[in-house]
């Protein structure tokens, strides 16, 4: 009965998995022939259209307005909002101002497809079908300029400092408020997160990505990435779509695209290993949440790509040759099949004009639009799209390529069918940001209420800012001095760079100037714990530093002649300050010659801290932490890395400063200032105890531990004992690298087999995932057998010793013996023999007495009353997403409450297989038909929730 239950179990789970499936792939079909029909019904001009994203100037949206005549006459796809170009005013209620425009987009694109009559003449054209505009920003974190909405929403970290937690549950936090703000505004589009690989950081390039990446480490990166994109599809209940950036990669870049495009010499194996692996790890996730729903392809070029060490390709955004091959790739074949999509970067970015232009005298947008379509783009992005920043230059320019495409779409057939892939592919994707079906309604943020939402996540902000702060030097908290008193004069200087949020706005500081001088006496002056004196607190600016330093030392006083008066020269303010001074901190961003004075604390560090011995100086850096070199360093008394400017990480810096907790954040890239090198400290730390676990045959959860060395006085534990032609099982303890995190997946993890007494060995290499390393061995001969691990840089270390005997029993020892189950005693118990080494003589067993019949048993549900089950589940799973479909609901819930029917039809039906109590009454009263109706009932009771639910609403 046991094994005929085992099969019925197994039966019925491989029918519950296999019918989501077959319902997944009908619903797949379905959407198929939703994209057709809407394809039908699309003019050529409508389907070219959905290939361009545009950008356009202005907050409002109105009838003579530019992005008015795109999207009513040229039937762009979407927009990508720009505080640059005015689109989002950082200033005032910018979520309510945000969502507004928004609603008067879509409000515009829906219009667009109404009839200008309410009957149609013969001659008039029946209008397409309405479909929404992708609404597209950039909210990379870290205030602006990356940020494209900073007023009003929450303040979010940077990509980098949530690499530095190391922690993708922070990651995935931060996703999800980034997913739900955006989809209150009505926002669709992020075009993030960045899963560039900062291997090499340049901090002197002009390229530098600073702290837009989540490290240098590209099994870390693809971790990460999958937390945030995962994090903003939950946030967003599935109504933004992530665009995961700069494909294939732009870590290796030494120059910025305001420049030109950079060459990188690079092999597809090794862009493979490093470049690619963030991008192979999300299109593969296993989570399909944690999936992006498409890349955006960057403006790079390499050399050595295809194997000639000199050949260097075009850029990839704009070569079809490159681009095809990469999204070729096996591990991207499978998410391109599925609707992956495909953006451009800006087409009209100086750099990619310089490509085609070096005189930079002519931009001909059709050739490169058309270019980067044919390479493999289904969105083209046409932004900046012009010589000059005019708009009429620009619109004029979008308006001719939009032109060129309708009407290479009319005559050439290759071309069509490249368009019709693309705008399929869009389509789908529009189709599940909006549930299957396109209403205005679903469309309109609610822009009076859009703010309420914002701003919920500061908690976890804290949180993630205390895990990221890092102390670079000195190496230990234990060697940092003790933080400020009440006695000690304090001297802050601060980055006073600006920038401007929007087109419209004043110009802003990056760093407030009294920010962090404001949060210390906040914490921790008078009216907090009383620790500082607000009067020994002095505030400047960088400016006023390089001011300072600019300026020659003043002559000494001349000796005063007889009755002359001479009147002395005050001190500068700084060098009063400077000679009063205890603690001398710096809130620094990335130090660059653009303006000279944000170098300013190298230009101390060289020219002043020499002669400042007995005071303290500490660095708080807000960017990324590889700016100084190892002989500024080792000036300094701290040095703090934060790498973002929001505020709840300065308040986490101010508290680091003062020592309410020892900082836990490591650097996720190389920092050679202080000898940090990411792929040592991402190696196994040598100092760890390797440990390994085994079985024979299956391998357990757990397994069994290898055997800890006895203690001194204790006998010696026998170990285990398997005989030949055992398999045994090994895997790994968790393998931890220099920070004490687990070993990225990939890791070379070498399995040795040693027969001492033979002078045989051998071995096995297998990778690492989650930490861990598995293999299998089969037991061919007799003997001692060592098995050692190691792991470079670990040192070979021998984890498990066993004795393989010729012809004797099998003994396995295990460090703590599981008792296994005594069977019923007889009434002349047999004590168990003593184990021996030698053939020990089976005794024949005696005349065995007959038992008696045991009575009929139940078996359990057979294979009628699981047909009957499935054919109730069906019938109740289909009728139920039917009528969602019929009342015009989208697909998502007519699948959701298939699934719910199904699920709880084979919860009742199991129930009843199971015989759990009411069973045998239900089979006594419903006889043969009693497991259908067991299951139809389960099926039921969802159904009718639905219902119910429906009509509270309706009346509600």
């Amino acid at each position: 009965m046991v094994e005929q239950l085992k099969r019925l179990l197994t039966l019925a789970l491989v029918v519950t998995i296999l019918i989501p499936l077959v319902l997944l792939g009908t619903a797949r079909a379905q959407e198929e022939d939703q994209v057709a029909r809407l394809m039908e019904r699309m003019s050529s001009a409508a389907k070219v259209g959905q290939l361009f994203l545009v950008t356009f100037p202005g907050a409002e949206v109105t009838e003579d307005a530019i992005i008015t005549e795109l999207i009513r006459d040229y039937h762009v796809s979407g927009v990508v909002l720009l505080p640059d170009n005015g689109n989002i005013v950082n200033e005032g209620d910018t979520p309510a101002q945000v969502a507004a425009l928004v609603g008067q987009l879509q409000e515009t694109a829906w219009a667009a497809t109404q009839p200008v009559t309410e009957t149609l003449d013969e001659e008039e054209v029946p209008p397409g079908p309405f479909i929404p505009l992708f609404i597209a920003v950039s909210h990379e974190g870290n205030g602006m300029p990356f940020t494209g909405i900073v007023s009003g929403t929450t303040p979010l970290p940077s990509e980098m400092a949530l690499g530095a937690t190391w922690n993708p549950s922070h990651t995935e936090a931060v996703g999800q408020i980034v997913g739900q703000e955006l989809h209150a505004l009505g926002i669709n589009i992020l075009l993030g997160p960045s899963l560039d690989v900062l291997e090499n950081p340049r901090p002197e390039s002009t390229g530098d990505l600073g702290v837009r990446t989540f490290g240098g480490e590209p099994f870390w990166v693809g971790q990460m990435g999958q937390a945030y994109i995962r994090g903003v599809h939950e946030g967003a209940e599935g109504q933004v779509g992530v665009i995961a950036k700069h494909f294939p990669g732009l870590g290796a870049s030494d120059r910025s695209l305001d420049e030109e495009v950079s060459t990188v010499q690079c092999t597809l194996e090794k862009l493979r290993q490093i470049d690619l692996a963030p991008f192979f790890a999300v299109a593969q996730a296993d989570d399909p949440l944690a999936r992006p729903d498409g890349v955006v392809v960057s403006h790079i070029c390499f050399r050595g790509l295809e194997g000639g060490r000199f050949v260097t390709t075009r850029p990839v955004s704009v070569d079809s040759q490159v681009l095809q091959r990469l999204l070729g790739l096996p591990e991207l074949a499978g998410w391109r099949e599925q609707g992956g999509v495909t953006i451009s970067d800006e087409l009209g970015v100086r750099a990619l004009q310089r490509f085609y232009d070096p005189n930079e005298e002519s931009f001909n947008s059709r050739r490169i639009a058309q270019d980067a379509f044919l390479a493999g783009n289904d969105l083209l992005l046409l932004s900046q799209f012009a010589l000059s920043d005019d708009w009429e230059d620009q619109i004029a320019n979008v308006k001719s390529t939009i032109t060129f495409f309708c009407e290479k779409y009319g005559s050439e057939p290759s071309f069509q069918a490249s368009v019709d892939a693309a705008v399929a592919r869009i389509l789908r994707l529009k189709l599940a940001l909006y549930g299957g079906t396109f209403e205005l309604a679903a469309t309109q943020p609610d822009a009076e209420t859009a703010g309420e939402q914002f701003g919920l996540g500061r908690e976890a902000l804290s949180a993630i800012g205390r895990d990221a702060i890092t102390l670079l030097s000195p190496p230990s908290p234990d060697l940092v001095p003790a933080p400020p008193t009440f006695e000690d004069n304090i001297v802050i200087f601060t980055d006073g760079r600006e920038g401007q949020p929007c087109a419209t706005c004043v110009l802003v500081p990056y760093i407030d100037p009294f920010a962090l001088r404001d949060t210390i006496l906040r914490l921790y002056g008078p009216d907090a714990t009383g620790q500082i004196n607000p009067s020994l607190v002095t505030n400047f600016t960088f400016d006023q530093l390089e001011e300072y330093l600019s300026v020659p030392p003043p002559l000494p006083t001349p000796t005063p002649v007889a009755g002359e008066v001479i009147t002395p020269t005050l001190p500068h303010p700084i060098e009063a300050a400077l000679q009063n001074a205890d603690w001398i901190i710096f809130a620094m961003l990335n130090p660059t010659n653009d303006p000279p004075q944000s170098g300013v604390v190298r230009h101390f560090l060289a020219e002043r801290a020499d002669a400042l011995r007995n005071l303290h100086l500490v660095v708080l850096a807000y960017d990324a932490p590889y700016y100084l070199d190892a002989t500024e360093i080792s000036k300094l008394s701290a040095y703090y890395v934060a790498y973002s400017r929001v505020e709840p990480f300065t308040e986490a810096l101010v508290r680091a400063l003062f020592s309410e907790f020892a900082p836990a954040g490591t650097p996720p890239v190389s920092v050679t200032g202080i000898n940090y090198d990411l792929l040592i400290q991402t190696s196994p730390d040598p100092e760890q105890t390797l440990a390994l676990y085994y079985d024979v045959g299956e391998l357990p959860e757990e397994g069994q531990p290898t055997p800890e060395p006895p203690e001194e006085g204790q006998p010696t534990l026998e170990p285990p004992q398997p005989e030949v032609g055992d398999e045994l099982k090994l895997r790994t303890g968790e393998i931890v690298d220099h920070n004490g995190h687990p070993v990225p997946d990939g890791t070379p993890v070498q399995f040795i087999f040693t027969y001492p007494r033979e002078g045989l060995e051998r071995s096995v290499v297998e990778i690492t995932h989650g930490g861990v390393a598995e293999t299998t061995v089969t037991l061919d001969r007799t003997g001692q057998l060592d098995i050692s691990i190691q792991a470079d840089p670990v040192p070979r270390t021998i984890c498990l010793q066993i004795t393989i005997p010729e012809g004797e029993p099998v003994t396995i020892w295990t460090p703590t013996p599981v008792p296994t189950p005594t069977p019923a005693p007889t009434p002349t118990p047999t004590p168990e023999p003593e184990p021996v080494l030698e053939d020990t003589p089976i005794p024949t067993p005696g005349p065995v007495e007959e038992e008696e019949e045991p009575p009929a048993v139940d078996d359990g549900a057979g294979l009628l009353d699981l047909a009957l089950a499935l054919l109730s589940v069906l019938i109740v799973s289909g009728t139920g997403y039917y009528v969602v479909r019929l009342d015009n609901g989208p697909v998502s819930r007519a699948l959701r409450l298939a699934l719910w029917c199904l699920i709880g039809g084979f919860v009742l039906y199991l129930a009843y297989a199971l015989r759990l109590p009411g069973a045998a009454w239900l089979r006594e009263r419903g006889g043969a038909w009693a497991a259908g109706w067991a299951a139809l009932l389960g099926s039921v009771v969802p159904l009718v929730i639905a219902w119910t639910a429906s009509q509270w609403r309706r009346l509600a």
